[in-house]
This record gives C-alpha cells, sequence and structure tokens, in this order.
C-alpha cells in the first residue's frame, strides 16, 4: 500500500500523518478485538457444551474418547484463530512501522534539499546585498 502526504511548510501534513496513524492503529485494535472475540466465542461454546452434557454418542465404550477429540479439535481451531489474529496484527504493526520508516525518511531527504536551496537563497541574497552596498557607496560619493 502507497501512502502519499502533501507537504506543508516545515515537512509533511502533520495532520495526514496523524490521520493513517491513527488509522493502522485502529485496524491493529480490531484485529486483537477479533481474536478476543474468537476467544469468547469458544469460552462460550465450550461452557454451553459442559453445561447441557452434550455428548456425541457413538457407544459407551468410546463416548469420552469422542468428547475429547472434538475440544481437543475445537481448542486447536481457537488457538489457530487467536495465532492468526496475532500474525495479522504483527503485520499491522510492521506495515505501520516501514511506512513510519519511509514518512520519516523521505521527510529527511526532503528536509536536506530544502536546506540546501535555503543556503542557495541565502548566498544569493548576499551577493545581491553586496551588489546594493556597491551601489550605495558610489551613489552616496
Amino acid at each position: 500500500m502507497s501512502v502519499n502526504f502533501n507537504i506543508e511548510e516545515n515537512g509533511y501534513s502533520v495532520e495526514e500523518v496523524t490521520k493513517y496513524i491513527e488509522m493502522l492503529q485502529s485496524e491493529y485494535e480490531n484485529a486483537v478485538a477479533w481474536g478476543e472475540e474468537m476467544e469468547a466465542k469458544y469460552e462460550k461454546l465450550k461452557a454451553d457444551y459442559e453445561n447441557q452434557g452434550v455428548c456425541f454418542t457413538i457407544n459407551e465404550d468410546n463416548q469420552n474418547e469422542v468428547i475429547k477429540d472434538v475440544f481437543d479439535k475445537l481448542t486447536l481451531t481457537i488457538e489457530k484463530v487467536k495465532a492468526d489474529a496475532q500474525v495479522r496484527a504483527n503485520d499491522i504493526i510492521n506495515q505501520a512501522k516501514e511506512e513510519a520508516a519511509s514518512i520519516l525518511r523521505r521527510a529527511k531527504e526532503n528536509s536536506v534539499e530544502i536546506r540546501t536551496e535555503n543556503i542557495t537563497i541565502m548566498k544569493n541574497l548576499k551577493s545581491i546585498g553586496d551588489m546594493i552596498d556597491v551601489i550605495l557607496e558610489k551613489g552616496i560619493q
């Protein structure tokens, strides 16, 4: 994803950069909230099954094994969902860090360019000032 910000007098638009960082923060918070929501759903489902005494009756000999297998699979699924949410959140954070580093790098580059232009302008102004001084001195005499 490429992001462009308007350049203002002192660098990139603070408002635009702030809004972008807030958007990235919101995405991260949404990913974390989604992971927490999945964990809560898992806990509720687990509690509902336990409270209702739900059994996957195949026969009396393997009933407990089937229930344990179902809960193990549910646990693995929820753990995977949580891990996926954490990976997504980490990706968002890393992307935000990369974008921030890129923004800072471009801002520094622009700052160097502006300083160089400023030095050139100041030299030109000094030369013009020197010429005006010479003209004024000749005119006064």
